[in-house]
């Protein structure tokens, strides 16, 4: 019976939960997060034990929410204000992680994670050549074919795993790879553990490929590059150069060519066409110009923004002048927004907002960058803190051309990366005090 009522076991129940669902429901994450929120409660109204009260991550969290409400309240729009609430509530969950995760073996919780992380990855692999789509009902599936083709004779598709869009899906994988690959390198693991790791993390990365995001592809190879700069940093230096200039040269000779539109059931051709399209202006120029009208729409709502969820109401007004001027027609629906994070977070929230948003990925880094500093090279606290510097610059480089901080399964994992992360500080910060003493 005392099992039973124990905080800590509840904690580990959900904590097992919360990782387990986050690879393929929305739905368990959330309950999850909910049920840890409120043990978090409990334990608080009990103990009161407010050991992160102190963290500068807190404050800066409750004050990017509190703007986006006042964005509403004080906005010219009609807009239901405290709705911003339900994209942001998520959160506080690094704080909590960073406390609760003491309470159980962290490795084993991060075992089990893997696993569910390999059986999506290869569920993904799988999707991309057949379409399928095997956890959800038949009149409720979400295949998509290959972007450049049809249903009809298409034999590539996007691997989205159990998520709505390919992009969330990519978007979980990115936050989840550098842990693989980082923990790859830990002194504190066996050999076999190591090299087991490092076949789940060819696995992720093939699902990211298969993803079809370019935005994806390009946060994993930052991720890549970050890591590669903790093993070999004067290596670095010469690919990022070297990556420059390919890409310039690319953008130099296809920028203003048209990528012919056609079925291809060559599976690496899909991927060619795809990476190429990249470069393409024309085959990017409904995003360069959704980007065009929120940056207009800025100017004219600098300081408070539009509001939460006002996109559909003020932007086509927008999309209209610059249809105007240069005859194009935007393909995607002003609702879902400007597909570029920061862009979307300055034109619902404000200037304010922008700095709150940009204030949690700051405080996060500075915390994360004295853990590295302080930790011992490829221990296993270590790897956590690449994994999430590494892991946070991709999703960042990722949000220059998507929304992905306001989907529920992207966001639900940054968080889970940052509270791994905050857990590990926790750690140091008692060793470092009790070799004081």
């Amino acid at each position: 019976m005392k099992i039973l009522f124990s905080i800590r076991n509840w904690n580990r129940v959900f904590l097992y939960l919360l990782f387990i669902c986050s690879t393929f429901s929305i739905a368990g994450t959330d309950a999850s997060i909910v049920m840890l929120y409120f043990i978090t409660l409990i334990r608080w109204i009990r103990n009161r034990p407010l050991t992160q009260i102190d963290n500068p991550f807190l404050w800066v969290t409750l004050f990017f929410i509190f703007t986006t409400v006042i964005s509403g309240l004080f906005n010219t729009y009609e807009t239901d204000h405290l709705m911003a609430l339900r994209s942001n509530w998520r959160l506080l969950l690094p704080l909590l992680l960073a406390v609760i995760l003491s309470e159980i073996n962290t490795e084993k919780l991060l075992w089990t994670f893997f696993g569910f992380v390999f059986l999506i990855s290869v569920y993904g692999i799988i999707q991309y050549f057949t379409g399928a789509d095997w956890l959800r009902p038949a009149g409720d599936q979400f295949t998509t074919p290959y972007l450049f083709g049809s249903s009809d004779g298409n034999n590539v598709f996007h691997a989205k795993g159990n998520f709505s869009h390919h992009l969330t899906y990519g978007g979980f994988l990115v936050i989840s790879f550098p842990l693989l690959v980082s923990l790859t390198f830990c002194k504190d693991w066996y050999p076999f553990t190591r090299i087991l790791t490092a076949l789940i993390a060819i696995l992720v990365l093939l699902g990211i490929g298969a993803s079809l995001g370019r935005s994806i592809w390009l946060g994993t190879a930052v991720t890549i590059l970050i890591l590669i700069f903790r093993i070999y940093p004067k290596i670095v230096l010469a690919i990022s150069i070297a990556l420059i200039l390919s890409a310039t040269f690319l953008f130099a000779q296809l920028g203003n060519t048209t990528i012919q539109k056609q079925v291809h059931t060559n599976q690496l051709e899909a991927l060619k066409h795809r990476f190429i399209s990249g470069f393409m202006l024309k085959s990017n120029q409904d995003r360069i110009l959704m980007w065009k009208s929120g940056i207009t729409a800025i100017k004219d709502h600098f300081w408070l923004g539009i509001g939460y969820n006002n996109d559909a109401v003020v932007i086509p007004e927008y999309r209209k002048r610059i249809s105007k001027i240069t005859g194009h027609r935007f393909h995607n629906k002003a609702s879902t927004g400007v597909h570029n994070i920061y862009i979307q977070t300055w034109l619902n929230y404000g200037f304010i907002g922008m700095l709150g948003y940009l204030g949690i990925l700051i405080i996060f880094f500075l915390q994360i960058t004295k853990g590295i500093l302080e930790s011992n090279n490829f221990t296993f606290e270590n790897s956590i803190f690449w994994a999430g510097i590494s892991g946070v610059c991709g999703f960042m480089v990722a949000g220059l051309f998507e929304n992905n901080f306001r989907d529920g399964e992207v966001q639900a994992m940054l968080m889970i990366l940052m509270g791994l992360c905050f857990n590990q500080t926790q750690k140091l910060k008692g060793r470092i005090f009790r070799h004081s003493k």
